[in-house]
């Protein structure tokens, strides 16, 4: 007996023998092979009887005592190989979880809730949409719906209903979120209706309970999966729904091969199961819009808040026309000290960590860079550090400037430490607490600090992307978004849809009570349609103006794009490789194709790597998967040089 074995890495599978005393060797386990020399892991893909080649080294130890991998996982890495252009192996670690051995481990879920009662009377939207969604559960049959609710409009509870119905119906659930900070206040909902038929897969579970959870999804001990991207792979035998809530979120398609993105993973899911798929979003992705306006999925809509809440009123702070200190404007500043004089709670959003992003010499305009990257150091005052936040190099502050010795060294612009730094001494009796990647180093911190939050300990919560989504304070009354442009400024063709998504997310926060709530955005722009629109919460207004400039300049949904990223130390070398790859791509494209490029990429050496790259616009993946593998393949030949293939990518930095 022999077992075709795949592995992380960038080859196709190897042959391998099964001894006599391994005659228990299942496809879908993990075994232990000799690779090159090298004692290496790997996943049985097939079983055969035969095998002409000769002198086949034997399996050296089996793994697993049941598969970790299903038939149907194994066909969701095939699809995943070939349109995200992958080796079968490479696929296959995307999709198990990062354990090694099952163990025994009771999963607890941190979680707080700021919600009375269990279960809410539906609104007359809400029922229409719940009575749409059971008649599509039980007719069994693939349907995607994109569910259009604004920020507070109870699409949660509508989740929770029509999985009840699948569960009653013997089927599975998944319902995906961005990010570990949704997960914590949705699971506590779940788990209060569901009990011990709930599993949570997410990054901050250890292995132990990654893996744990992981066999008890298999054995159908838990009939509903809620998680982060990769709790799509869960492995449910019977899936009748799947819902990704927050769908146009960026933290759903994987930075690493594979670069797969979960929502087209979910739909090829919902596919083979014949399922229900559900995109919910107050902000829905330009694409999904567009295809639900072009009906290629079913649109429904909640157009206005439970418990006749109102959203929020936004206005706009021109800091323009601000004199003095712009960080804080005096128009939010007299908002803010009016919420804490009625114990009001406030959330402050700015997507830049670190106390100062641009540190810069005064006398000769020498700029603070990393000696790795081509990106300014971001000086973190707490640490007294300037740090690269791309490949976390470290150096002290410079006392005199490197290049001309001037003592004038100015630590410019603003970020989410210097806001608390200066919120401390504005308002010196507030409890002020900072939500960025910097304080959320420890495992339970971002429950606690929720705890906190929820019990009414912290008056003013600042934080980067993190405290826009999805988070439930009905004592929050004043959202402030301290700079709208940050996003706004990226050469990227989304810069827009990313600045409305944020700000109408965060906004979104604000009046979730009886008090109501106001949003105050600081913008140097404030005509932008995208700032516009989202200070009136108008998403079709937005989409409108948007459509039209994608489709001028032939950008998603009006093409599909390929971006190739050649990276190295010798930038010529980039180039040369790209103008090749260009070659092959128009000789043997089978559809057609628009190539911009190859040019230098806008954050152009990360890692004491160059980076240039090309932009594939084509009618298609399908007629251009079979170039890039062969592409791919001659790439790979070229010393110095290694290309990212990066299908229906969300960012063009």
């Amino acid at each position: 007996m022999y077992a075709e074995i795949v592995f992380n890495r960038p080859i196709s599978p190897y042959t391998y023998r099964i001894p006599e005393n391994m005659n228990n060797i299942q496809i879908g386990m993990r075994v232990e092979v000799d690779l090159s020399g090298s004692l290496t892991t790997g996943i049985v893909y097939r079983i055969t009887d035969n095998c002409s080649l000769e002198d086949i080294k034997p399996i050296k130890q089996v793994i697993d005592k049941s598969p970790v991998l299903n038939d149907d996982l194994i066909k969701v890495a095939e699809w995943i190989s070939q349109y995200y252009v992958c080796s079968l192996g490479e696929a296959c670690w995307a999709i198990i979880p990062k354990g090694v051995k099952k163990r025994d481990v009771k999963v607890k879920h941190d979680g707080y809730s700021t919600r009375s009662k269990d279960i809410f009377e539906l609104t007359q939207e809400q029922s229409h949409v719940l009575d749409e969604l059971t008649r599509a559960v039980e007719r069994s049959e693939l349907y995607t719906y994109l569910l259009h609710g604004v920020t507070g409009s109870g699409k949660t509870e509508v989740y929770l209903r029509v999985i009840k119905r699948v569960i009653e119906m013997g089927k599975g659930a998944i319902l995906l979120v961005p990010e570990i900070a949704l997960t914590p206040q949705t699971v506590r909902y779940f788990e209060k209706r569901f009990g011990n038929t709930l599993a949570v897969l997410h990054s901050r579970l250890t292995k132990a309970e990654r893996i744990n959870e992981w066999y008890r999804i298999m054995n159908g001990e838990k009939k509903i999966v809620i998680g982060a991207r990769s709790a799509i792979f869960a492995p449910l035998k019977r899936i009748g729904i799947i819902i990704i809530d927050e769908e146009h979120e960026t933290s759903y398609k994987s930075d690493d091969t594979p670069r797969y993105n979960a929502r087209s993973v979910a739909y090829y899911r919902a596919k083979m199961h014949n399922s229900v798929l559900i995109l919910g979003s107050a902000t829905p992705s330009i694409e999904s819009y567009y295809l639900a306006k072009s009906k290629k999925f079913k649109l429904l809509e909640l157009t206005t808040r439970v418990l006749n809440q109102n959203l929020p009123k936004t206005k706009i702070s021109d800091l323009r026309k601000v004199r003095g200190r712009k960080f804080i404007s005096n128009q939010l500043y007299r908002a803010i000290e009016t919420r804490l004089k009625n114990n009001e709670q406030v959330i402050l959003f700015l997507n830049r960590r670190g106390y100062s992003p641009f540190v810069f010499c005064e006398n000769c305009g020498y700029v603070m860079k990393c000696k790795n990257c081509d990106i300014s150091m971001t000086y973190h005052r707490n640490k007294k550090k300037l740090i690269c936040h791309y490949c976390g190099y470290t150096v002290d502050p410079p006392e005199l400037c490197p290049n001309c010795g001037s003592e004038k060294i100015s630590f410019s612009g603003f970020g989410t430490e210097r806001i608390e730094d200066l919120l401390n001494n504005l308002f010196p009796g507030a409890v002020i607490v900072r939500m960025d990647t910097d304080t959320l180093k420890r495992r339970k911190s971002l429950s606690e600090i929720l705890n906190a939050f929820a019990k009414r300990q912290i008056d003013i919560l600042i934080g980067t992307q993190i405290v826009t989504k999805g988070l439930h304070f009905p004592n929050v009354t004043l959202v402030g978004v301290l700079n709208a442009d940050i996003a706004l400024n990226f050469p990227d063709f989304r810069a827009a849809e990313r600045t409305f998504d944020l700000i109408t997310q965060v906004a979104g926060r604000a009046g979730r009570g009886e008090k109501g709530g106001e949003v105050i955005i600081q913008t140097y722009n404030p005509s932008h349609y995208a700032i516009q629109t989202a200070k009136s919460h108008d998403y079709l207004t937005f989409f409108i103006q948007e459509i039209k400039y994608r489709q001028a300049l032939n950008y998603p949904p009006f093409c599909r794009i390929v971006r190739l990223v050649f990276r190295g130390k010798k930038q010529k070398k980039l180039f040369e490789t790209a103008c090749i790859a260009i070659d092959i791509i128009k000789e043997k494209a089978k559809n057609k194709v628009v190539i911009l490029g190859p040019s230098v990429c806008p954050l152009s050496r990360i890692k004491q790597n160059y980076r240039v790259h090309v932009i594939v616009k084509t009618d298609g993946i399908a007629g251009i998967n079979s170039v890039l593998f062969e592409l791919n393949s001659k790439v790979k030949r070229v010393s110095g040089v290694y290309m990212e293939i990066d299908i229906d990518p969300i960012s063009m930095l």
